[in-house]
């Protein structure tokens, strides 16, 4: 009898982690995750809309059409940092870094004129996004509270780190997009996973191999997608129509807000107003519309996007170093793709 109860009273106390625990797939593979916190914001319709928003924006629509979204990005940054026994605040932090992203990410800060500023509009707002979405409320279910999971660097270094270092997020978006664009293959990507560890607040890797195709995939987006001279005016021209559907009262700012790409862009693409007419032909055709000229003089716009290239900590001789310390074809190819980024881009207007 005995026996018998010890045996039920064991099953009930496993009751509630049998009742909640879960696989979650990643990129990475399925992770087993029993903390109700994790799934609740996990399964919250306001992170499920993630799955919605393109992890490159307008760039979707016109030269980088991989389906990576902003959900599979924000789960493998949470994947990345479980795997390296983050605490559970920067699993969390991690996991929701991005949640507060308009439809079209980056497109927001045009929308909101932030597109100078150093703080993206969504890092400015997330803090308040948290709590009118309804995810603060998640959390504080739980014990926590929004200011313990911002995604700060001061907060939580294996999340956030400055360039050139690798952060749990910038790892993420490297590798996920290098797989989509061809640079690596998932079993490399799953080595890169596998490698990377967080040791005394700095990302290292012993895989140099691996890290110069992940550095040359961050100087490729960075000239050709993420500061590109077609990203760059293509969310210009995008902005400038949203802002006229929102000044006509076609689109609302809680749309905006919490609306996905394609409702937003087939809501524009219906519209009948010239100027968003003209701006979305104008946006789907970018290089009939622009082109790059060599004199100041003659250029509409001068633009010198952020340098976004990687430069990891590699293990060479038993010693950690920079991976252009020890790859000389690597650090000058680094080198004249910073000092283009410098200079940027002349654009004129057709």
């Amino acid at each position: 009898m005995l026996k018998r109860f010890t045996s039920n009273l064991f099953f009930l106390l496993l009751l509630p982690h049998i009742l909640w625990a879960r696989q979650i797939e990643t990129f990475y593979g399925p992770i087993e995750v029993e903390e109700p916190v994790l799934l609740e914001l996990i399964d919250s319709p306001i992170f499920q809309r993630l799955k919605s928003i393109h992890q490159y924006g307008v760039a979707y629509y016109t030269t980088h059409r991989e389906e990576y979204n902003r959900y599979d990005h924000s789960i493998g940054v949470f994947a990345i940092l479980r795997a390296n026994n983050a605490s559970l605040e920067e699993q969390i932090a991690g996991l929701l870094h991005d949640v507060s992203h308009t439809a079209f990410s980056h497109v927001g800060d045009w929308v909101f004129g932030r597109e100078h500023q150093d703080k993206d509009y969504q890092n400015a707002i997330h803090p308040l996004f948290l709590e009118e979405s309804g995810l603060a409320a998640i959390l504080n279910k739980y014990h926590l509270t929004t200011q313990q999971v911002l995604p700060r660097e001061e907060l939580f270094a294996a999340l956030e780190n400055a360039l050139p270092n690798l952060c749990a997020d910038r790892i993420d978006y490297n590798i996920q997009g290098a797989y989509y664009q061809g640079f690596i293959t998932h079993e490399e990507a799953l080595s890169i996973f596998e490698d990377l560890h967080f040791i005394n607040n700095r990302w290292v890797s012993s895989n140099v191999a691996l890290m110069r195709k992940l550095t040359q995939f961050s100087l490729f987006m960075t000239e050709d997608c993420w500061g590109s001279a077609t990203n760059y005016i293509t969310s210009r021209w995008l902005a400038d129509a949203i802002l006229k559907a929102i000044e006509l009262g076609c689109i609302s700012h809680t749309e905006f807000h919490y609306g996905t790409d394609q409702e937003i862009w087939d809501k524009l693409l219906l519209q009948k107003d010239p100027v968003i007419q003209r701006k979305m032909e104008m946006i789907r055709t970018p290089q009939e519309h622009f082109s790059l000229v060599d004199a100041y003089s003659d250029a509409d716009y001068i633009v010198k996007p952020k340098f976004r290239g990687i430069n990891p900590w590699v293990l060479s001789e038993s010693k950690w170093m920079r991976l252009t310390e020890i790859d000389a074809t690597l650090a000058e190819e680094y080198e004249e793709v910073r000092q283009r980024v410098r200079k940027g881009w002349l654009i004129k207007i057709e």
